[in-house]
């Protein structure tokens, strides 16, 4: 006899330092984020080895370069967290998630839509945060201080739910026999998470 899995609701607004922390990850979580960071730090290494011999606007050049990736967008980013904040607030932003067997319910108000777990592609945990991803920059944001207790929970079965349904076939809304064996095969690489500290 199948046991149906157990639903999990829960009640998210999304605040300025939730929206930061995604940005942030999304933008410094990469090779380009990287590649920024690590641009800035080499003009400021620069400037600082050879100011004497560098005209003034290279000094000025530098120096914008290396602040740009650690300090100045980050400043650009929390000004836009707080704008969106902002206008999700005065839309009355809210929303009821449940999590299902079949997937994840979203509504607010009279409006709900519902995202199978086949359309999901990843999920990261860290302390704070779940970011579940249905493409690289659209994602659900449950937040550890909104979710409460339920937060761990819902951590295992949104990974369970993921392993369950990698092999998914949108067509026919089945895996095949096939799929499923590669899946028990493979399943344990879904365990591995990120154990951020933001």
């Amino acid at each position: 006899m199948e046991v149906k899995m157990k639903e999990i609701s829960c009640e998210i607004t999304l605040k300025r330092k939730d929206i930061f922390s995604f940005s942030m990850r999304h933008t410094y979580f990469g090779f380009s984020g990287m590649f920024g960071l690590l641009l800035s730090a080499l003009c400021l290494v620069l400037l600082a080895t050879n100011f004497s011999s560098f005209q003034w606007v290279v000094r000025i050049g530098l120096f914008c370069i290396g602040l740009m990736f650690p300090v100045l967008q980050p400043v650009m980013l929390w000004i836009k967290s707080g704008a969106q904040a902002k206008q999700n607030k005065n839309i009355n932003s809210t929303l009821h998630y449940v999590i299902q067997e079949k997937g994840i319910l979203v509504s607010q108000g009279d409006q709900e839509v519902s995202v199978p777990w086949y359309e999901v592609r990843k999920k990261k945990k860290s302390k704070h945060y779940i970011y579940v991803y249905m493409s690289p920059v659209r994602a659900f944001i449950f937040p550890a201080d909104q979710c409460g207790e339920i937060y761990e929970e819902m951590n295992q079965v949104i990974t369970e739910q993921i392993a369950k349904h990698r092999y998914f076939d949108r067509e026919t809304e089945k895996a095949t026999e096939e799929e499923i064996d590669a899946q028990t095969d493979t399943e344990g690489s879904l365990e591995e998470e990120d154990s951020l500290n933001s």
